[in-house]
Formats: C-alpha cells, sequence, structure tokens
C-alpha cells in the first residue's frame, strides 16, 4: 500500500502545472487554517435551533472595581409535534371549556410551542461583549447556561448609559444574530422588586379557568398605570427586578409584552421546569418555596440599595414579603400589595403579617391612584 507522503511526492513530481495546483493547495489550506485562528472560537447552532438571552443586571464590587455581569441563556428547538400541542388543546377543551378560535390561534400555538420547545444540552456559546470574546460554559439539560463574567470597570463605557449589549459569535456563513444586554446597577439607588401576575399583568390567578385562559389564549394586559408608576420611580438611578412563578419558557412573550407597556429595563427571575424530569413538579411548586430564595440573592448582591416589594393578594405575596423585610429590615424601604381579592386592610391576616411595621412601611392597594409614597 502506497503511504500518504508518497502519493504526495508523486503528485508534486509529475508535470509542471501539477506542481503549481499542489503549492497553490497547500497555500490555500495554510490560509483557511490561519484565519479559522484568527477568528477564534465560534458558537455553533444548528439552523433549527434558536439562542435567547435573558436580561440580567450587573453588580459592582467595589473593593476590585469589577463588575460583575451575569450572562444566562437558553438553546431550545422550537416544537414542532403537531400531537402533543392538539393534546393540550383538548385537555383544556374539555376540563375548562376553553376553545381556540381563529383569532387567537397563533399566540394560543406560540405559547403551548414555547412550553413544548426541545431544549438543547451540551451547547456550548461563544459571546463578545466590549470588543472582547468569552467562551461560556456548555448548556444543561434544560438548554440553559449561566456565568458570571467579571470586568474590570476602566474596561466598560458607563458614562453615557448604564445597558452594556453583547451578541453571539457565529460561524461566517451563519448570518443570524442573537443579542443580550445586561444593566450595570449602581451600588446605590432605588430599586423595585416586582411580581408580575396580577401585579402588572392581569392574569386573574385566583381562578383556575381565568388564569389559562389569559395565559395561552388572551393578549397580555398590562395592570393600568403600573408602567408608569415605575418609570417615574426609577428615573434617576433606578432598578427593575421581576421575580415570578411564570416560567422561563414564557420569557420572550413577557419580555416582549413588558417592553411594549412601557416598563423600564428589568431583569427577570422565572420558574424553571421541563416536561421530562423532576423538574416538571417544580410548575407547581408554591411561591412561598420558589421566590424567598431569588428575592434573597437580588437583596445581597445590593446592600446599600433601598427597595419596594410590589406584589398581589391572589397568592402569597404579603406572606413572602412580610418574612423577607424582617431579615432585611433596612433595605426594605416599603411594601406594596395590589387588593385582587376584596380583603380589608384591617383583616386578621394583613394585621397578622405587618403587625412588625409602622403604616406608612406598607400599603393595600386597588389602582395607583391609591398609593401614598413619593422617591426621596
Amino acid at each position: 500500500m502506497t503511504s500518504k507522503p508518497a502519493i504526495m511526492t508523486a503528485m508534486f513530481n509529475q508535470r509542471p502545472y501539477n506542481k503549481q495546483f499542489f503549492l497553490l493547495t497547500i497555500v490555500s489550506l495554510y490560509l483557511s487554517l490561519c484565519a479559522s485562528a484568527l477568528a477564534g472560537p465560534v458558537s455553533h447552532l444548528k439552523s433549527d435551533e434558536t439562542l435567547v438571552f435573558f436580561n440580567t443586571s450587573a453588580w459592582l464590587d467595589e473593593q476590585s472595581k469589577s463588575w460583575h455581569i451575569p450572562i444566562h441563556g437558553w438553546i431550545y428547538e422550537p416544537e414542532k409535534s403537531i400531537i402533543r400541542k392538539t393534546a393540550i388543546e383538548k385537555t383544556l377543551q374539555i376540563t375548562h371549556k376553553l376553545t381556540v378560535t381563529a383569532q387567537n390561534r397563533r399566540q394560543f400555538d406560540r405559547r403551548v410551542n414555547a412550553l413544548l420547545a426541545d431544549n438543547e444540552r451540551g451547547k456550548k456559546i461563544i459571546i463578545r461583549l466590549a470588543d472582547r470574546t468569552y467562551a461560556l460554559p456548555t448548556s444543561q439539560a434544560n438548554g440553559h447556561f449561566k456565568h458570571i463574567l467579571k470586568i474590570k470597570a476602566e474596561h466598560l463605557n458607563t458614562t453615557e448609559h448604564p445597558l452594556i449589549s453583547f451578541q453571539a459569535v457565529l460561524p461566517p456563513n451563519d448570518k443570524r444574530q442573537f443579542f443580550g444586554q445586561v444593566k450595570l446597577v449602581k451600588p446605590t439607588g432605588l430599586s423595585i422588586i416586582s411580581d408580575i401576575d396580577d401585579t402588572i399583568k392581569i392574569s386573574g390567578v385566583t381562578d383556575r379557568r381565568t388564569l389559562l385562559d389569559n395565559t395561552f389564549y388572551q393578549p397580555f394586559k398590562a395592570v393600568p398605570g403600573m408602567a408608569a408608576m415605575y418609570q417615574q420611580w426609577l428615573s434617576t438611578d433606578g432598578a427593575l427586578h421581576f421575580v415570578s412563578s411564570s416560567p422561563w419558557q414564557l420569557y420572550p412573550e413577557l419580555h416582549e409584552f413588558i417592553d411594549s407597556a412601557g416598563f423600564p429595563v428589568a431583569d427577570y427571575a422565572l420558574k424553571s421546569f421541563r416536561f421530562k424530569d423532576k423538574t416538571l413538579m417544580n410548575l407547581l411548586a408554591k411561591s412561598t418555596e420558589t421566590k424567598p430564595p431569588q428575592i434573597t440573592e437580588i437583596l445581597t448582591r445590593y446592600p446599600n440599595r433601598r427597595f419596594i416589594l410590589v406584589g398581589d393578594s391572589g397568592e402569597y405575596d404579603p406572606e413572602i414579603y412580610a418574612q423577607i423585610q424582617k431579615k432585611y429590615p433596612t433595605q426594605i424601604q416599603l411594601i406594596l400589595i395590589r387588593n385582587v381579592t376584596e380583603e380589608r386592610v384591617d383583616n386578621k391576616r394583613f394585621q397578622a403579617l405587618f403587625k412588625h411595621l409602622e403604616p406608612h412601611q406598607w400599603q393595600l392597594f386597588r389602582n395607583t391612584e391609591e398609593i401614598k409614597y413619593t422617591t426621596r
């Protein structure tokens, strides 16, 4: 059997134009390898895979003068199974008398398909941020990847705008673009930690049928006045953090709605679950299990900021916020509870929960006009 070097030598020793062709081939391969090396690593996503970067907020380590920048994303393949989607459609029709119509078909399909998406594990994403590239950890079974970059403040231009954009690095032949953004939140200032369902978005959590209808069939609707109030309070060095029991799969829909409704730029802490493993039970987990650690993480990252906690009376926000306030009394400036259960301010529930607070430290409200608070 002729060896590869022998074959190459034979090729080289043939006619002049063969020698020239061989040399050109070698040079071409060499230049290609050099170009690849100069280009650096890239993210490899199949044409039917999608990448979503979730909004996050960074915090400053004043001792090292470094920004801690969380990068959190999700890689998935959109659901294509008509069988599973139809099964959900028929189940909701039988159990809750909810029907898909020509008017709501697109949004029903979009939201259900998001829940059924095929998560992609083992994918490695490369991003470019502030003229540098960073390799992120590989995606997990739920398609998510998380990493905290530590970047010296001097390398980031934070004087003009607190938002930093970044982009996934893809091969030259992949013309798609996947962008993300991080808000640089200063060590001091006013922050709002807010629920979503029935706090800023009309959901009807207290009635299962209404909740399902608003989640899958109806256009999302904002609670009147909330966006304007948040904008007013957070106009200077403000930060908004949404902590919700909604699943991460609905983030694209929620983010689009919240942005179009005029709310300030926010980060999100949602609920993780997937149909294929034990995390499916997280969908049924009470907010008293999922929200406290998420809120605690925010308060720990910003120990010198003032916080307003905003929720509703429909589930457990009052109970959660009362306990959080006891642990972080100097940081929590105000607790606001939107009254969706028609309860009185002097009922046993609220009096027991907030007995340790002064009247000006918490308020039950039906609409924003009732809120008595001015930033200072």
